[in-house]
């Protein structure tokens, strides 16, 4: 399995980098030490950065941060070259780019799954969190909790791969 997660993540390159990028970002910005910094390596670690699990109050920010910021630059890329080139049929070389780099985005966009159980223990196993802080963060966690799972086992691919050519239809749905 970590064979074809190396190969996933070697197609989607810029995502992959821009995924340790953004985790490296967030370590330093929550102050968590980074043990080691290469964001390619043939292991599960491919596009991410390995850094000692995140204390309370970083765990979250750790696996939020990187995610909205490529879920976002992903989306932004996507779903207009999905729209000009899907439901419109118009090819050209910077529509193939952007959907090429939204998808890459897309993919790679979950947190590493250590990451995402150390967020869920941090957030709902430990006595010391908030009720509110825990009703208020529950849906964003179990969206990355689960979406880690998915990356692991590299279903991300076939899930964002669907939602590029369905989302010029679920668009079209609204705008008629």
């Amino acid at each position: 399995m970590g064979t074809i997660n190396f190969i996933i993540k070697i197609l989607t390159f810029p995502g992959a980098f821009l995924k340790g990028f953004l985790e490296q970002l967030a370590c330093r910005m929550y102050e968590i030490p980074i043990e080691f910094s290469r964001y390619f390596q043939k292991n599960e670690l491919c596009g991410h950065v390995e850094h000692i699990l995140a204390p309370k109050q970083g765990s979250f920010g750790v696996c939020f941060l990187p995610h909205i910021i490529s879920l976002i630059c992903g989306l932004s890329f996507l779903i207009p070259a999905s729209l000009n080139s899907v439901y419109l049929g118009k090819f050209n070389l910077f529509g193939i780019l952007f959907t090429y780099f939204g998808i890459s985005c897309l993919v790679n966009c979950f947190p590493l799954l250590e990451d995402a159980m150390n967020m869920w223990e941090h957030l709902f196993k430990d006595e010391d969190t908030k009720v509110i802080s825990k009703i208020g963060l529950a849906i964003p966690a179990a969206i990355m909790y689960a979406g880690a799972y998915l990356e692991h086992y590299f279903v991300t691919v076939f899930t964002t791969l669907g939602f590029a050519y369905a989302i010029p239809y679920i668009f079209a749905l609204f705008i008629k």
